[in-house]
């Protein structure tokens, strides 16, 4: 049989019988079992490797801007930015050494070179790109660099949580930790300040945090932590949580210079012949209720009775308002120190029962409870102007 006639006979014979089973051409249909489909085969792949190493680095997370765990060498690591100013020395090419500073634009000029964007970068990146840049271009070897800061620009901050006065705050280059809580007029009398958020958003997107405590050192006699401000970084005060101030000493943060340095409380008496004054006393952050009786006025026309004298205060923790009986005679004569205690900033102190009494009956007809301590303050601003 000719081998090229013989795939041209099967094919006909193909056709027939395609013929055949859409047509009656007396020839007998029968069904035909296909085989079925195998299943396509998987290689198995190498398991992946129980610890990550330069190989295999561990997964980035899927947010675009991820907190990554708290890292002193990222912090100690000052980046430039506009307003910097750098002076570079490049060893044997005297005519590349410049001081300039970062435009608007993020670009410093560098001799013959040009501009380069440098925003972001450390000084030993600084040093790392241009010595890179000249070499593509210019000379035949990496040229050895020497980058230094020769101007830091301003330090602006976004400093929130437990301060007087949170908001954005410019301060000079090298400004401290507690030179900031200064400037925002101190800590409040709820601030945990173990616990200081530090963080800080680089050129790339990535968020990264760190924990500062200002309270062991303090305690302790030793020098204050040294963190390198850098703009952009936004300062949070922590709150002292309920149950974590066993061992934290109130007393003795009120008087450093580390919160609010002067509390105002209110006193409310009776005066002659008969009507309510509100008195405002500014005192030293510390103060005690015997500190308020020593600072009242000699021969004004308030009508002070020591048998009827109570403490009223907004307590955010519970978030309402809570008062204590307090008896002066007591606190002075007997020594009874829970008499005699320590004040916080708002503090109404009542000095009168009949007064009492109209506050907690204006209480009772307020339309909205009162949830915080502004509206407390406003509440007997309102009740007693």
């Amino acid at each position: 049989m000719n081998p090229i006639a013989q795939p041209l006979s099967i094919q006909v014979v193909v056709y027939i019988l395609s013929i055949c089973l859409f047509t009656d051409c007396g020839v007998a249909q029968t069904s035909i079992s296909l085989p079925k489909p195998r299943k396509p085969v998987i290689l198995p792949t190498s398991p992946p490797p129980r610890t990550f190493g330069i190989i295999a680095p561990p997964p980035r997370e899927s947010s675009p801007n991820p907190i990554e765990g708290r890292s002193s060498s990222q912090f100690s690591a000052y980046r430039l930015d506009i307003g910097d100013a750098i002076s570079v020395l490049v060893q044997q090419h005297p005519e590349f050494n410049f001081v300039g500073a970062i435009d608007s634009a993020g670009n410093v000029v560098v001799p013959i070179l040009g501009r380069l964007p440098l925003v972001g970068l450390t000084l030993e990146e600084v040093e790392t790109k241009i010595s890179y840049e000249l070499s593509r271009t210019y000379l035949q070897n990496p040229p050895q660099i020497t980058a230094v800061l020769a101007g830091q620009r301003p330090v602006q901050l976004t400093v929130l949580g437990e301060v007087v006065r949170p908001g954005y705050y410019t301060l000079a280059p090298g400004t401290q930790l507690s030179s900031v809580l200064f400037s925002a007029g101190g800590s409040t009398v709820d601030a945990d300040l173990r616990s200081i958020l530090l963080r800080r958003q680089l050129s790339d997107g990535t968020v990264i945090e760190e924990t500062v405590d200002l309270y062991t050192p303090l305690i302790t006699g030793k020098a204050e932590p040294q963190v390198m401000l850098q703009g952009g970084d936004t300062i949070i005060i922590s709150r002292l949580e309920i149950g974590s101030d066993r061992d934290y000493d109130r007393r003795l943060i009120s008087r450093t210079t580390l919160p609010q340095q002067i509390i105002t409380v209110r006193l409310l008496a009776p005066t002659i012949p008969s009507g309510g004054a509100l008195r405002n006393i500014t005192l030293p952050n510390g103060s005690t209720f015997l500190d308020v009786v020593a600072a009242l006025p000699v021969g004004d026309d308030l009508r002070i009775n020591y048998d009827e004298v109570a403490l009223i205060r907004f307590d955010p923790e519970l978030g309402r308002v809570v008062t204590q009986s307090l008896n002066p005679v007591a606190a002075i004569q007997d020594g009874d120190i829970s008499q005699n205690v320590p004040l916080k900033d708002g503090d109404v102190i009542v000095v009168s029962r009949t007064l009492l009494g109209e506050i907690f009956s204006a209480f009772n007809v307020l339309t909205q409870p009162i949830r915080d301590v502004f509206s407390f303050g406003t509440f007997f601003d309102r009740l007693f102007r």
